[in-house]
């Protein structure tokens, strides 16, 4: 009898512990909490499985942060509602993150149908469908109104401003005085800023010159080099990466190679020169030949043909040629965007 009753409590508490375990494994972060028409929204849903979610077997890529595609079903459903203008998928371990970036238009409650995860990442990938089928469902959220939290109902009508008596004369004065001192200033300054644009510009040329240089002599060193390939591409990657970090007062570094070309459209806020654009790619592709010479040895695509394409070997006469490659673009990076134009 005695143990008849233990093992109903044994039973008890290990059902109470899964229950409390299967609760926790999904979670739904809304940001900002108290979140309002107008506002920029984060709804992150995080929980954990096995399956491999980023297809990481099928494209051979490791990956650890997925864009996905905006324009499903799912999310098109609720356009009368908010604006869908990213979706990302995030996974460290076994661990996932799915978060929508949203702009919601109108106060209520807005509930994502369910859908297939696994689907929309395949969709995003440009694969064909299939696979096991992982099913999401967000939990609702509701959307606040700014005019119902204020309790404004109508329009204020304008106001003239208040002033106290007798200081009419006194804010006449200090306007005029005012309107001198901008005088004096705008005066100054169609004198001077030639001269300051001069040497601020002279500066940095100076600056932009010297790093080149000492780029240019460690690439030159490289070449010379007698190491393998691998060491080689190493190095040069190296090079490239510390030049741009110094170039542009950014960490290139933490970046894959992948993501370069955002980097250098958001630097450039989108306004990249046709000779900028031609060396933002000759510096990508370049990388992207040293992480494929430095990672893909013994991988799948190495043993593809033909053989002189995707062997994990620099072909005879293409360290030169990544090289001078380098120096083009390094050419284009040393120069300020108004020579930039110039010499297109």
């Amino acid at each position: 009898m005695k143990k008849s009753v233990l093992s109903a409590l044994l039973f008890c508490v290990c059902f109470c512990v899964f229950s409390q375990a299967n609760s926790n494994s999904v979670m739904q972060i809304m940001m900002p909490k108290n979140a309002f028409t107008g506002d920029r929204c984060e709804l992150k849903y995080v929980f954990h499985s096995d399956a491999d979610l980023f297809s990481d077997k099928i494209t051979g890529k490791k990956t650890s942060l997925l864009e996905l595609a905006v324009d499903w079903p799912v999310f098109e459903s609720q356009s009368e509602k908010c604006f869908v203008y990213r979706a990302v998928l995030e996974h460290t371990g076994y661990e996932y993150a799915l978060t929508l970036y949203f702009i919601p238009w109108h106060s209520g409650i807005i509930d994502f149908p369910p859908f297939n995860l696994s689907s929309l990442v395949r969709h995003s990938q440009s694969l064909e469908e299939g696979g096991a089928v992982f099913n999401v469902d967000l939990s609702p959220v509701e959307i606040n109104s700014l005019v119902e939290k204020l309790g404004v109902s109508s329009l204020r009508p304008s106001k003239g401003p208040f002033t106290l008596p007798g200081t009419t004369f006194i804010l006449i004065l200090i306007s005029f005085l005012f309107l001198a001192f901008a005088a004096l200033v705008v005066f100054v300054s169609f004198k001077i800023p030639l001269l300051l644009v001069y040497f601020m510009s002279t500066k940095e040329q100076r600056r932009l010159k010297k790093i080149t240089r000492q780029t240019c002599r460690l690439l030159k060193k490289l070449l010379r080099s007698k190491k393998d390939d691998e060491f080689f591409c190493q190095h040069l990657s190296a090079v490239l990466r510390d030049y741009l970090c110094i170039r542009f007062t950014d960490d290139f570094k933490i970046l894959t190679t992948s993501r370069y070309y955002e980097k250098f459209e958001q630097i450039a806020v989108g306004q990249l020169t046709e000779v900028q654009n031609n060396a933002v790619m000759d510096i990508i592709e370049v990388l992207q030949r040293c992480d494929y010479i430095r990672f893909a040895k013994g991988s799948i695509d190495s043993r593809r043909q033909p053989s002189s394409l995707y062997e994990t070997v620099l072909g005879e006469g293409e360290r030169n040629l990544l090289v001078n490659r380098c120096f083009n673009a390094l050419e284009v990076f040393s120069t300020d965007q108004k020579e930039g134009e110039k010499r297109e």
